[in-house]
């Protein structure tokens, strides 16, 4: 199946990094776009530059989804405009470096709403007319962190990764037989603004520059993967071997590698 040309394809967090490089990736595609982030400054910059480089349609919608009724203003407004989304792909996200108790719990709870419970809604909401028309592309943007042995410091992204990741399988069992495509990507380390909004990492510190990818190599390979209808794509063959690593190995000595 190949990519389909004047559709839409809507993206959260697409103001820098694996966000911005799916508009750009679909936006070669001739794909319309609907991008999704708090700041609209980086949005309309992306924005002029798509529509003059590729003449589609490209609508900026600027909104928090730590605030719980995001998804729903979003869908609301999309629907008034009688813009229907074609292509979801639920990327934005952010780490929260400490431990559980060290941090504001404003901070979880924002990191719960925004990697937890915004992707699962906006599933909930654009699901069912893409099952109505018998096609659709949903991309959960999870981690391959979805797949090592959470340790202290990542209490919370770990987990709400690997959740995804398991959401967006069940997910694809359930809209396989209305046509609607689904798949968790699971990049490793990425040249992205994430480490810099976390506050920085020990991991990220010691990687060395050869083991990190693109984003526009995590998106394309992404979109590659849900054409295909795969329920997990994970880019790069390092990070397909740590994944392997991870899964073939005792959890007992995962946890141990991980510093339990």
């Amino acid at each position: 199946m190949e990519t389909p040309n004047n559709r839409t394809a809507l993206i959260t967090g697409a103001s820098s990094g694996i966000g911005q490089a799916f508009a750009e990736e679909y936006a070669s595609k001739g794909v319309n776009l609907v991008i999704v982030a708090r700041r609209n400054d980086p949005l309309q910059k992306l924005a002029s530059r798509l529509r003059s480089q590729h003449g589609i349609d490209v609508v900026v919608w600027t909104g928090d989804l730590a605030i719980p009724e995001t998804p729903r203003r979003l869908f609301d407004y999309l629907t008034g405009q009688h813009i229907h989304v074609d292509i979801l792909v639920n990327n934005a996200g952010f780490g929260v470096p400490g431990n559980l108790c060290e941090v504001e719990w404003d901070r979880h709870r924002e990191a719960i709403e925004v990697m937890g419970a915004a992707p699962v809604r906006l599933c909930y909401l654009f699901a069912p007319t893409m099952q109505e028309r018998r096609s659709g592309w949903i991309i959960n943007v999870s981690s391959l962190a979805a797949f090592v042995p959470p340790h202290a410091g990542g209490t919370l992204y770990y987990p709400l990764k690997s959740y995804l990741a398991r959401f967006s399988i069940a997910l694809r069992a359930e809209m396989k037989a209305s046509g609607v495509h689904v798949t968790a990507v699971c990049p490793g380390f990425t040249h992205t603004g994430f480490q810099a909004a976390a506050g920085g990492t020990v991991e990220s510190v010691a990687i060395p520059k050869w083991m990190w990818s693109e984003p526009n190599d995590v998106a394309a390979a992404a979109i590659r993967a849900v054409e295909k209808n795969q329920p997990i794509c994970i880019p790069g063959l390092f990070n397909k071997a740590v994944a392997l690593f991870f899964k073939v190995i005792p959890g007992a000595l995962g946890r141990k590698i991980v510093g339990e």
